[in-house]
């Protein structure tokens, strides 16, 4: 199963799609997938609960043709790493290749991105739920200032599949943000190998 966490679904947003909630959200899912559901947790980014903190390219290499039924690969700015691979021949090739490659080691992919138009198709048609969270301030008006220091809630909604108007799940954003670095820079990209000519 492939899981988006986007700030929004088109170019535009009546709310902020930076500092909303995205990793925030991705990463108290994880955590619960973890905790509740014994899974294997492998991030691009520092969490206290992830059981490897490592780069996607290191994942791919590691994950390379051992089954890992357990594992879910948690990763942060993929419009980011997409864009890494340079032309959109190479992306296509690479998102063939690579979700190819999950399916068959069963393993699972939560990601999040600013907009989720912004990430190829090919991964885009390949993802199978796609949450946007939005953010509150603990009185529960919404709030839309990115950089905002008072405590937040975020709630989880599902565009895809469409489950109504209702959240999904709230994280109290204080509670799921000492788990991770919330100001942590991702510096994530992937580099392919040059196929050999004959």
């Amino acid at each position: 199963m492939i899981v988006a966490f986007v700030g929004t679904i088109y170019e535009e947003s009546k709310c902020p799609i930076s500092g909303n909630g995205k990793t925030g959200s991705m990463s108290g899912v994880l955590m619960l997938d973890h905790y509740k559901r014994n899974k294997v947790i492998w991030t691009n980014y520092e969490t206290d609960f992830s059981d490897k903190v490592c780069g996607l390219q290191e994942m791919i290499n590691t994950i390379n043709e051992t089954r890992c039924d357990n594992l879910i690969l948690g990763i942060s700015e993929m419009g980011q790493i997409l864009n890494s691979l340079g032309s959109k021949t190479n992306q296509v090739l690479f998102i063939e290749r690579f979700v190819s490659q999950l399916r068959k080691l069963h393993v699972e992919l939560y990601y999040d991105a600013q907009r989720f138009k912004s990430i190829h198709l090919r991964l885009r048609t390949f993802t199978d739920i796609i949450y946007i969270p939005k953010k509150f301030h603990m009185d529960s008006t919404p709030c839309n200032y990115n950089l905002c220091r008072k405590p937040h809630k975020v709630s989880l909604y599902a565009y895809k599949p469409d489950k109504g108007n209702e959240p999904r799940i709230t994280f109290d954003m204080a509670k799921v943000g000492q788990h991770y670095n919330t100001d942590e820079v991702i510096y994530d990209k992937i580099v392919l190998k040059k196929e050999d000519k004959d």
